[in-house]
């Protein structure tokens, strides 16, 4: 048979269709790889995309300021320096503002410091800006600021605004105000920044220790050796050291008091008479009482009258007796004073024990009408007898007013400035050296013409002697 023309041995046909195989294989096989580096670096490369834009998000584009923004203590030898994260904005402009501050914190005065960024650090013309011990310091930064998104970058105009303190001198906080220290207590001298030593001074100088809480280092205590209520003085403070070494400037001075002794009013007040029978006497205290169970044993009244003593107000106290009061009757509030005694809530009190006496109204009433010169005796309210009478002139008048008797005598020698009478019958005395009495010498009454007493002719001065009790009311007026 006839072998085909062209065609090789039979025996070598499946090696050359071996080798075609192996072609259009390894031809598969790059292209293969081919596509799958292309989605593999395309998948990197949308993975650092990605990774750029949430880092992006997670660290947003910003200002820099250095000091940062809410710096305390400050040192001054440092530099405002600003920027904005790597390649993510631009500075438009800088400017900075000074508020000098006093020992408190209180802006003194502002300022506007004019100047530029030379390589990310504000200087004025006279190179960088030298920062001020007591002072807050606002650094507002305009910027553009960069930030990446799906849609590529976008541009966004910022303004924001930085503060910081520089370190403070230390000064106490002193007001203009007087401190009150109440008994016990020590004066206490806030400072405006730690200190670890202080100095000063006491005028009039007395006897005191001072110390710094050490838990608080801006408080120290001043403890008086000797406290007494109502002291007044000056306190000084000569020097302090702060923390860090820096010293006060200056001396400041406060005036300090201690707690005013405690004070009571009587209602009634102490001689007061023509008081009601129905009057529940009181005591008014300058302070809130702080140990108002102790009032039974620090209050009386004479005579013994049974009754209570009843708090109507944290400052006020009132006796309220289980019957009226008689008739004319003379009664006495005793306080009890002393450290003992009532403590109001600063701590002050009595220095000294006090009392008041008041009258009640009696059924017995003396009326001197200076006007008509006439003395009208009432009892219960009816008029018993009417007498004529010669006051006081017009250079030494009557005193007008509502009094009671409280002492009487039979005969009394008077003496004063241009006169002298011996032996002056039937006296009633009403106000210390003021009296009703018998006039002996007088050549005609129904006018004024005594050295400031109501002189009666002698009959008439002492029946009303003999018809007027201790306590009785003496009316004077025109």
């Amino acid at each position: 048979m006839e072998a085909i023309k062209g065609a090789g041995p039979a025996k070598d046909r499946p090696q050359e269709m071996s080798k075609a195989t192996t072609i259009q294989r390894n031809s598969g096989k790059a292209t293969a790889s081919r596509k799958t580096i292309m989605i593999v670096g395309g998948a990197i490369v949308a993975l650092l995309i990605l990774s750029y834009i949430s880092m992006a998000s997670v660290f947003p584009a910003s200002i820099k300021v250095s000091p940062a923004d809410g710096s305390q203590d400050v040192a001054v030898d440092q530099q405002i320096s600003v920027s904005t994260s790597w390649l993510r904005g631009k500075i438009n402009s800088v400017t900075v503002k000074q508020s000098s501050l006093n020992p408190a914190g209180a802006s003194l005065g502002d300022k506007t410091i004019n100047g530029h960024l030379q390589d990310g650090v504000f200087v004025t013309d006279s190179g960088p800006l030298k920062l001020e011990q007591d002072s807050r310091y606002e650094v507002t930064v305009a910027a553009q600021l960069t930030e990446f998104t799906l849609t590529g970058p976008r541009h966004r105009d910022v303004t924001q605004t930085f503060s910081f303190q520089t370190i403070t001198t230390p000064a106490p906080i002193f007001s203009q105000d007087t401190q009150v220290v109440p008994m016990g207590q020590p004066i206490v001298v806030d400072f405006n920044t730690p200190v670890r030593a202080f100095t000063y001074q006491l005028n009039p100088d007395m006897q005191s220790s001072s110390s710094i809480d050490s838990s608080n280092p801006t408080r120290a205590y001043i403890t008086l050796a000797n406290y007494q209520q109502g002291q007044k003085f000056d306190l000084t403070i000569t020097g302090a050291t702060g923390k860090d070494g820096i010293k006060m400037t200056q001396p400041y001075t406060q005036k300090i008091s201690t707690t005013e002794p405690l004070k009571v009013e009587f209602i009634p007040g102490d001689g007061e008479a023509g008081v009601s029978v129905y009057e529940q006497p009181t005591l008014k205290f300058t302070e809130n009482i702080k140990n108002q169970g102790d009032a039974d044993k620090l209050l009386s009244v004479d005579p013994s009258t049974a009754g209570s003593w009843q708090w109507v107000a944290p400052d006020k106290v009132a006796f309220k007796p289980d019957k009226d009061w008689s008739n004319g009757e003379q009664v006495t509030i005793r306080l009890k004073g002393g450290e003992q005694g009532f403590r109001g809530d600063s701590g002050s009190f009595l220095r000294e024990d006090v009392s008041a006496t008041f009258t009640v109204i009696p059924d017995k009433v003396i009326d001197v009408n200076l006007s008509q010169q006439r003395v009208y005796a009432y009892d219960s309210g009816q008029l018993i007898r009417t007498l004529i009478c010669s006051s006081g002139s017009q250079a030494t008048p009557s005193l007008t007013g509502t009094y009671s008797v409280y002492a009487k005598s039979p005969a009394v020698d008077m003496s004063g400035p241009g006169y002298h009478a011996p032996h002056v019958p039937w006296v009633l005395m009403f106000n210390g050296d003021y009296t009703i009495h018998g006039n002996y010498w007088a050549t005609r009454f129904g006018v004024p013409t005594s050295h400031g007493c109501v002189g009666l002719p002698v009959p008439d001065a002492q029946w009303l002697y003999g018809w007027t009790p201790i306590g009785t009311i003496v009316k004077i007026h025109y």
